[in-house]
């Protein structure tokens, strides 16, 4: 591998080289599912390997450099497990819908929303963004792998935290998508899965994504103080799943329907952590009142 990309132009022993190399990778392959998705009519296969997409440049970067040290195997551990249970789950997701609708519904969407024009803005609006993304999340993974590459001692008790907190992040990914698979086979069932690790927090598969990211940057900086600004990637991925896009979307798309709105009184869109009686009386009592309101608007608004 490090002479075949050698051959390429790449520096091997530059981290800034084998990264850019990793994320021209990463850009070659979304293009190319761009141009497949394309003949198929829609890029629902993204979602198929958006997982795989975080593990597979982690990998390249490991095998070009040849790591040696305990912090770049446990990275590299970390990242494929995370990387390939996700991807896993999203392929297995989308092979679902495609002999029922043809492909994801959310980027059939994007079909008729971006139409006329889909394919070149299905380039710039859909597919290359989340080639961004992917490099800059994956960031405490490959540039932490390249910064560890030499041979060193052991892992350092901020590594292991890092470990910890990764395991957290990935039982709560993993069991809040099997639990939400599983709710959706039952013949009968309420609304909304509000049990397991649903208990609490209205998107636990969120709060796990975005706490396996800390826990590799932790030990990603554990292994070398220089990977201090990978910490961009987990803050991109905390704002996003939060703030962006992920739990505050879709609470603001669900929000209407009363069901939800109720399930939006008793837990917390993103901690996994219980509610307290009087948090609960005062979401209950802020519903009451934006339904009043709307009422009123209502009412007032010509026929």
């Amino acid at each position: 591998m490090n002479q075949l990309v050698s051959h390429l132009g790449v520096h091997t022993s530059s981290t800034l080289s084998v990264f850019v190399f990793c994320a021209i990778f990463t850009f070659t392959v979304v293009t190319a599912l761009w141009v497949v998705g394309l003949f198929q009519g829609n890029h629902s296969m993204m979602d198929g390997w958006y997982g795989f997409a975080f593990a597979a440049p982690a990998l390249i970067a490991y095998l070009i450099v040849d790591a040696q040290s305990v912090t770049a195997a446990l990275l590299l551990f970390m990242v494929m497990l995370h990387g390939g249970r996700l991807g896993w789950y999203l392929a297995a997701r989308w092979r679902r819908y495609v002999p029922i609708h043809g492909g994801d519904p959310r980027y059939l969407g994007f079909v008729t929303q971006m139409s006329p024009g889909y394919w070149w803005k299905s380039f710039f609006r859909v597919m290359e963004p989340q080639a961004v993304i992917i490099v800059l999340i994956g960031m405490p993974a490959v540039v932490g792998i390249l910064e560890n590459r030499q041979p060193a001692g052991g892992i350092t008790a901020l590594a292991f935290l890092g470990l910890l907190v990764f395991m957290v992040g990935l039982y709560f990914e993993t069991v809040a998508d099997a639990q939400l698979q599983s709710f959706l086979a039952l013949p009968e069932r309420p609304r909304y899965l509000n049990t397991g690790v649903w208990t609490h927090t209205r998107h636990p598969n969120y709060f796990g994504t975005t706490t396996v990211w800390w826990g590799m940057w932790l030990v990603a900086v554990a292994g070398n103080t220089s990977c201090w600004w990978t910490v961009a990637g987990p803050i991109l991925n905390t704002i996003m799943l939060t703030s962006v896009l992920g739990s505050a979307f879709q609470d603001t798309y669900m929000g209407t329907r009363p069901e939800y709105q109720e399930l939006m009184v008793r837990t917390r869109r993103f901690l996994p952590l219980p509610m307290s009686s009087h948090a609960i009386a005062r979401n209950r009592d802020r519903l009451a009142a934006q339904g009043a309101s709307d009422s009123l608007n209502n009412e007032g608004s010509p026929a």
